[in-house]
């Protein structure tokens, strides 16, 4: 076993570095008057506004809608309250009291079209005390379901998306899936030429993996009800050529040392139970670390605490719900293959409710199932392989109200399970798992006005959360032992290629009748279970308030994580070889062979190499420390927000400091120009320990005698291992800079926001190999990203004539330039074998990346536009993505030497615009009060294009249009 231990030392110093940073951070508060915030009402034009009664957070969505309002309040300040109904031509203001009216709320107008609710007598107690009433907030605006930004100036880079968006953007049950809709998000490869559909795809029910702003996919921050869910064991693998970590069809060979089916994120999201989605691509605030890429936030639905209440949907999809388009250079199919069968269905369970006055509790549960089947091998006979996955969710969470805050106990569970047999060998399985506990303890406690150092604080509340986590990813596969038999041997004989040898002793491996070459079947395992993991504990502490001209957030989080990777046995190889194949034995005409050993021996053929990969368990460990403080702050009209934010762990033992600022002017109402400079850190990275010292193979060969006697194996080769030196690195960092201009246009009063981003990625890791036995990790990668961004939302107008309720429509278009000159920790910089060469020159496939951009998407728009019908029974979304064209590369298929190294001839290529649109739809055919019935329906790829993608003649059938179909219950 290789073991890396951390020093109690290093811990203490990491503990005291944070608790000395926070401390002197608060200490050096000086002594500044509190604000005194207006209260006076604002009022606006009246107008038609029809709002039935219903639960009050419904009806607070609705408000917004209809008046264009932003109205913020406490989640729990108005669930289980109804709200009355409004109706006719009235003013807003007067409009949300009626809502309110009875439900023990009063109302603060904050602006010309804002106000918060706070719980009734708030507002009296406040302006006695000389205080500004602020709280945990849950914002409505005019975007309806989409929000460009928060209730902070500084949040340029933050798009926030309500349940309903969210449904609408996901292409299936996979929450990921809304973002590729969104500005700095890329998701396409529009250079894939085996872009065919296979079965292993088919199955693959894990979430999308995406870039954020030029991040690689394993560099953003996924953030899952205050609970991370990142993988800091590392997805990239170094042990094949193309560090492909998705099991495919395609696959003839398998690398027994890798770990397949690893993701970046270890719960899997389904959308059902997602409230909310926040998505930060670029200005992130100090409270967010440990990402180059980008942050996701989501929430999930909280307990309900008026009464029980019960959902249930259902969705199925199959292959005769799909379009199959042949995509292969030429249009044909020449090996006649058939278009994939399969099935995927999902169904969601969530019950929840009040269990005492004070209690309420929610259970969730979530499960999509895949099947699907595929031919194997000629030679293996004709049945078909079928294959399943099962892609299971559970979750159970208890809101406590007490005298000392509000208590929440939430437990999560993520079981994957993808299994997988190749078509090449007799019963070879690898099958993929995932396997995910987490849970949380939290409490939110509100605080009474104080002072520190003279500073007045006010409406002060202190979170604190410990979590708790564990995740393996394994592959199991079965039989420990591999074997490759020889089935027939041909040799040319006087130039003429002839069968000199068929086995006898395979049964279950049939012979092509029109093959001329030597056939070789395979049977066996991968190895009976390996596998990779992460076990984590955090506890920290926020606090977030008012002072001086706005408000203020500092907290500070300790963690530790071990990690765990192994394999459970050795796992052996086997080789056979025939007499025929030797030739002192075709001389003597010898054809049988001698066996003076019991190991794989046999008359007709024997092992003459046998591969050992050896068992092993290796672990690492991990302790992280941070800690942040920044301030949001009001001149007039100017809004600053500094941050800082310092990083500890004890891997790498690198103290990193990240500075946030972002600065806003308001010359006029609803316009306004931010600028921001911001460095984030990548997250604590154990991938190189436990691959560490991994046991490399050992091969051990044999031959016969001259008279066919074949005995033990005799070479005894030096196990190596190994080695994957990380040890006195720094921390790979981004410095960010960014401007953007937000403003509310009064010709259609919608938000619009224009934004540019640049990255520069400094300190990123790469890898050399100075022997076949080592990977050497250094800081000499660098790398780029550019966007500029225009965005619009707006709620569209109603009338009487319009069934419309609502509708929004949401719009945006993005240019973006990426330079990385190493997207992976394993890509070797000097790595002579696997080389590109482009209009003559010779590049590393890393460099070549850096070269080409990436191969990036250039210029992308997206529209999104979705409305709700005849009081909300109806509700349509539609969403159109379109890919400008442009000038990229691609890989030729050609080889040419230089210098004695071979070559892939890659060349450019002319990509064609594409635009792909997806349309989702729900009628609610049966509704009694809160109890419903709803049908539900998406359509993903509506005109069935299929872009610049090829496939090839194993897997010509590429996937075009795809119909979803559903129901749903709310009781």
């Amino acid at each position: 076993m290789a073991e890396r231990r951390v020093s109690l030392g290093k811990r203490r110093f990491a503990m005291f570095m944070v608790s000395t940073a926070l401390v002197s951070a608060l200490a050096g508060v000086f002594e500044v008057r509190a604000q005194d915030a207006g209260t006076s009402p604002t009022t606006n034009a009246p107008r038609a506004i029809s709002i039935p009664a219903q639960p009050l957070d419904a009806a607070l969505r609705a408000f917004t809608r209809q008046t264009g309002w932003q109205v913020g309040y406490a989640a729990a300040l108005v669930s289980g309250r109804t709200s009355a109904a409004v109706a006719g031509e009235t003013d807003p203001l007067v409009a949300l009291r009626a809502l309110t009216a009875g439900a023990g709320i009063e109302i603060r107008v904050t602006g010309a079209r804002t106000a918060s609710l706070v719980a009734e007598g708030t507002i009296d107690e406040a302006a006695a005390a000389g205080t500004t009433v602020l709280e945990e907030i849950t914002v409505s605006s005019s975007g309806g379901g989409v929000k460009l930004g928060t209730e902070s100036a500084a949040d340029t880079g933050t798009t926030v998306m309500d349940s309903t968006q969210v449904g609408i953007r996901t292409s299936s049950g996979d929450a990921n899936s809304f973002l590729r809709g969104l500005p700095n998000v890329q998701y396409q490869d529009d250079t894939n030429e085996n872009a065919g559909v296979e079965s292993q795809a088919l199955l693959n029910t894990k979430p999308q993996e995406v870039s954020i702003s030029g991040g690689r996919t394993y560099e953003n921050n996924f953030i899952l009800n205050g609970i991370g869910i990142n993988t800091i064991t590392g997805t990239e693998e170094p042990y094949n050529t193309g560090n492909r970590g998705e099991l495919s069809d395609d696959d003839t060979a398998y690398n027994a040392d890798r770990i397949y089916g690893l993701h970046s994120q270890t719960v899997f999201v389904p959308t059902d139970f997602v409230q909310s989605a926040t998505v930060i691509d670029s200005n992130a605030s100090a409270r967010y670390g440990a990402f180059q890429g980008g942050v996701v936030e989501y929430k999930l639905m909280e307990p309900a605490t008026d009464r029980l209440r019960a959902l249930a949907s259902v969705e199925y999809e199959s292959d005769d719900l799909v379009k199959y388009n042949l995509a292969t250079e030429d249009g044909l199919n020449p090996n006649a293959i058939g278009e994939p069968e399969f099935y995927k269905k999902k169904k969601a369970f969530s019950v929840t409710g009040p269990i005492t006055d004070n209690i309420a509790v929610i259970g969730q549960y979530s499960v999509t199932d895949a099947w699907t089947n595929k031919a194997k091998n000629y030679i293996y006979g004709e049945e078909l392989v079928q294959s399943e996955s099962k892609n299971e969710f559970y979750r159970f969470q208890a809101n406590a109200e007490t005298d000392f805050g509000l208590f929440k106990l939430e437990g999560i569970h993520t079981d994957y399970y993808q299994d997988f047999e190749s078509d090449n060998y007799r019963a070879l399985e690898i099958d993929t798992a995932t396997r995910t506990y987490a849970g949380k303890l939290e409490n939110l406690y509100e605080l009474e006005d104080f002072s520190l150092g003279g500073v007045a604080l006010s409406n002060v509340s202190l979170t604190s959360k410990i979590t708790a986590s564990k995740s393996d990813a394994l592959n199991l596969g079965g039989d420990n032992t591999i074997r490759n038999w020889i089935s027939t041997y041909w040799r040319t004989i006087s130039g003429t290629r002839t069968k000199v040898f068929e086995s006898s002793m395979l049964d279950w491996c049939r012979v092509d009748p029109t093959s001329t070459t030597t056939t070789s079947c395979r049977e066996g395992g991968m190895g009976k279970e390996r596998g990779q993991g992460q076990e984590s504990y955090t506890w920290s502490q926020a606090l977030a308030g008012d002072v001086w001209n706005g408000t203020f957030q500092t907290g500070y989080e300790f963690g530790y994580t071990e990690a765990h990777r192994w394999r459970a046995e050795d796992y052996v190889s086997y080789t056979y070889n025939v007499a025929q194949a030797y030739t002192a034995l075709r001389a003597a005409n010898i054809s049988t062979f001698t066996c003076n050993t019991t190991e794989e021996c046999y008359g007709e053929q024997f092992a003459y190499s046998k591969t050992v990969h050896k068992a092993f368990d290796i672990q690492a460990q991990i302790m992280q420390a941070n800690a942040y403080l920044q301030f949001d702050q009001t001149f007039d009209w100017l809004k600053i927000r500094p941050g800082i934010r310092i990083d500890y762990d004890d891997y790498q033992g690198n103290l990193n400091i990240s500075p946030r600022f972002v600065a806003t002017v308001t010359p006029i109402e609803d316009f306004s120009i931010s600028g921001g400079f911001n460095r984030y850190y990548d997250a604590a990275n154990l991938s190189y320990a436990i691959r560490n010292q991994q046991p490399r193979i050992t091969t051990f060969s044999r031959t016969p005698s001259s008279t066919g006697v074949v005995g033990d194996f005799t070479t005894t080769p030096t196990q190596t291992y190994y080695t994957l030196d990380a040890a006195d690195l720094k921390t790979p960092y981004t410095d960010e800079f960014t401007a953007a201009i937000n403003f509310t246009d009064p010709l259609t009063d919608g938000d619009w926001r224009f934004r540019y981003l640049h990255r520069s990625s400094r300190d990123q890791y790469s890898s050399q190999t100075p022997t076949n036995t080592s990977y050497v990790l250094t800081n000499n990668a660098k790398g780029s990203y550019d966007s500029f961004t225009a965005e619009y939302a707006k709620e569209l107008p109603t009338a009487s004539w319009n069934p419309a309720d609502n509708s929004l429509l949401a719009a945006s278009i993005t240019w973006a330039d990426k330079n990385v000159s190493a997207d992976s920790y394993f890509f070797d910089e000097e790595d002579l074998e696997n080389r590109i060469s482009y209009k003559g020159t010779s590049y590393t496939q890393a460099g070549f990346k850096a070269v080409t951009g990436n191969m990036d998407i250039p210029l992308r728009a997206q529209v999104g536009l979705s409305g709700s019908f005849f009081d909300e029974r109806l509700t349509l979304g539609l969403s159109a993505n379109y890919n400008f064209a442009y000038e990229g590369v691609e890989d030729t298929d050609d080889i040419e030497s230089i210098d004695g190294v071979l070559h892939d001839i890659w060349d450019d290529k002319a990509f064609a615009a594409v635009l792909t649109v997806d349309l989702s739809g729900s009628y609610k055919f049966a509704s009694v009060d809160d109890h419903g019935m709803t049908l539900n329906f998406k359509v993903v790829n509506l005109f069935n294009e299929l872009g610049n993608a090829k496939s090839s003649n194993g897997n010509p059938w590429v996937i075009g249009r795809t119909l979803w179909v559903g129901a749903s219950a709310e009781f």
